[in-house]
């Protein structure tokens, strides 16, 4: 499947990310579990050296991104599934010496990709659990997958916001980039007042007809972060106002907006949020 221009690329592995999967897994498995791996997770069939373990991960791990890059939907998932279960193998033997996972953190979110770790089970038998996520939206629909700005608005059950981030991914993959623009703006509009209202103690401005939330209070909440100092000035918050400012031009007007500009939008848009929810950290 070949790649559309103007939509977002697919997330792929570089080459330093490579190097220390291949190094890491070859100094910490056997040769055995590397292939017993490699055949739970799919990725067996695109090598064929068995030289050594440098090898056999190499020979791997390089063929499936080839395959991937062009355009192997199964490929690309075979890889980050072994990348994935790596990671799960080796913190489940050995979990006080994970040096080498702040750096496999960084090179990954270098290739537009993030490791979460979640809690699954019951108390007393809880595993934590690693999933990649990518912290854009690929054009190509993977059910199987969702972004971690996705993951972390659900967890918070900002669902208003989510759901009109879906429809600017949906937008964007379907060029229709106006729209998708202002689903971003609302996005991005209903997301700063839920986190004002959760942790600054903001109000809603109410319609004095109706007595209901009026609309349109992103300029208002956006000023009552930066005013207040929840965000420093000049530690994000003229980033937010400017990005507020930006949102409102080309946004609906038909024939203004172009895959080119939705695109951008949409990756810093999908920054400044996350951004955002770090800034805000979930309640316990």
């Amino acid at each position: 499947m070949a790649k559309e221009e103007g939509l977002i690329s697919m997330a792929i592995l570089s080459d330093p990310t490579l190097g220390l999967l291949i190094e890491t897994g070859s100094k910490k498995m056997t040769a055995s579990h590397i292939k017993t791996l490699m055949m739970k997770t799919d990725i067996f069939q695109y090598g064929s050296r068995e030289d050594n373990k440098d090898e056999l991960l190499r020979s791997r791990l390089v063929g499936a991104r080839a395959a991937a890059d062009a355009g192997d939907d199964e490929a690309r998932r075979a890889l980050l599934s072994f990348v994935e279960g790596l990671v799960q193998q080796m913190i489940s033997k050995n979990p006080f010496s994970s040096d080498w996972l702040d750096d496999l953190r960084e090179r990954l979110r270098a290739d537009g990709l993030d490791l979460e770790a979640t809690v699954q089970g019951k108390p007393g038998r809880a595993q934590r659990r690693y999933q990649l996520l990518p912290t854009e939206p690929t054009p190509v629909a993977l059910p199987q997958e969702i972004t971690a700005l996705e993951g972390e608005l659900a967890a918070r059950g900002y669902t208003i916001a989510l759901n009109h981030y879906r429809h600017a991914v949906d937008g964007l993959v379907n060029k229709k980039y106006e729209s998708a623009n202002g689903d971003l703006r609302a996005a991005l509009e209903d997301l700063a007042t839920r986190l004002a209202e959760d942790h600054t103690g903001y109000q809603r401005a109410l319609d004095g007809k109706t007595g209901q939330p009026s609309a349109n209070q992103g300029g208002r909440v956006v000023r009552h972060l930066i005013d207040g100092r929840y965000i420093p000035e000049k530690d994000g918050g003229k980033l937010l106002d400017g990005l507020w400012s930006m949102t409102h031009t080309n946004g609906s007007h038909p024939g203004q907006s172009d895959a080119e500009e939705a695109r951008f939008r949409m990756q810093v848009v999908t920054a400044v949020a996350r951004f955002l929810l770090k800034h805000f950290p979930a309640t316990p």
